[in-house]
């Protein structure tokens, strides 16, 4: 991992000035909080535009175009999603081309596959953004679920803690059906740290950058959302009784995981990913009528 950024730096006061003259300013409901950093500006564009290649990006939150205006200059084809209607129309009158398109909705909402199929006729496509602390978790569940060939790269800012918590490992405590759940779709990697003074306005926390790598889906993403979850709902209880609100009792539970070589009283933060992969094949094993090489 790269060390973190903290530097201060003057470009809040360029931004404001400009906002101000337009009549914008951050809005507080939509989370905002703008990169205005121009050195960590440099190392994203890095990490989304690797050197020779011109991807098609899809930017979650363009905001005044900080980071677009650098994806272009990269050579990428953008394609900017901002929930903001002003912010929208001031970015359409800073950048224009044919390799940038504008989209005013709510990244949440808006159906990826089919902007991705007008705009370019097929994916995969890299994904970039600086997410707002209360969509972070929504989204991160819209990736798995989206899976591949949807995306096969996202480069995403988030709150550091909420990085944290998606990057613990299975099996270790801090973990948790995201953590999970996204390495069924992808491998992670923390990037760097970014402190508060790159943002405008500073926000109360670092942020840190946490890249994805897309492979290939499970065959059945909606069980494995399904079960996982039923295990962390309670997470202070035993697998056993977790699991039982799946339809099985915790009997039933107890024998199954035991016959895989699973203590049945562990709890969900403990297993590791191979292990949900046990689990996940014993839920559609026993929806199917039975239990191969169980009991």
């Amino acid at each position: 991992m790269n060390g973190p950024v903290d530097r201060p730096t003057d470009g809040a006061k360029t931004l404001r000035a400009r906002l101000k003259d337009q009549g914008l300013a951050p809005l507080k409901r939509y989370g905002q909080h703008f990169l205005v950093d121009s050195a960590v500006t440099d190392r994203l564009v890095a990490e989304i535009v690797p050197a020779g290649t011109a991807p098609h990006v899809v930017e979650i939150g363009a905001g005044p175009g900080t980071l677009t205006g650098r994806l272009l200059a990269a050579g990428a084809s953008v394609l900017a999603l901002e929930i903001d209607r002003g912010l929208a129309d001031q970015l359409s009158r800073t950048w224009s081309g044919p390799k940038l398109s504008i989209v005013v909705g709510d990244a949440l909402k808006l159906d990826w596959d089919e902007l991705v199929r007008r705009h370019w006729g097929s994916g995969p496509v890299t994904l970039a953004g600086n997410l707002p602390y209360y969509i972070t978790g929504p989204l991160i569940a819209r990736l798995w679920e989206a899976g591949v060939p949807t995306w096969e790269r996202a480069v995403l800012m988030m709150q550091r803690e909420a990085a944290d918590r998606l990057l613990a490992e299975p099996g270790t405590a801090q973990t948790g059906a995201p953590s999970v759940l996204i390495r069924t779709v992808a491998s992670l990697q923390r990037v760097f740290d970014i402190a508060p003074a790159a943002f405008f306005p500073r926000p109360r926390v670092w942020s840190t950058v946490v890249a994805l790598t897309a492979h290939r889906p499970p065959t059945s993403p909606a069980l494995w959302g399904e079960v996982v979850h039923a295990g962390f709902r309670q997470r202070r209880k035993m697998l056993r009784t977790t699991l039982s609100t799946l339809g099985a009792d915790a009997g039933w539970w107890s024998e199954a995981l035991q016959a895989r070589g699973i203590d049945a009283r562990r709890r969900a933060e403990a297993l590791s990913l191979g292990e949900w992969e046990q689990v996940v094949a014993l839920e559609a094993a026993r929806r199917n009528g039975g239990v191969p090489d169980v009991v």
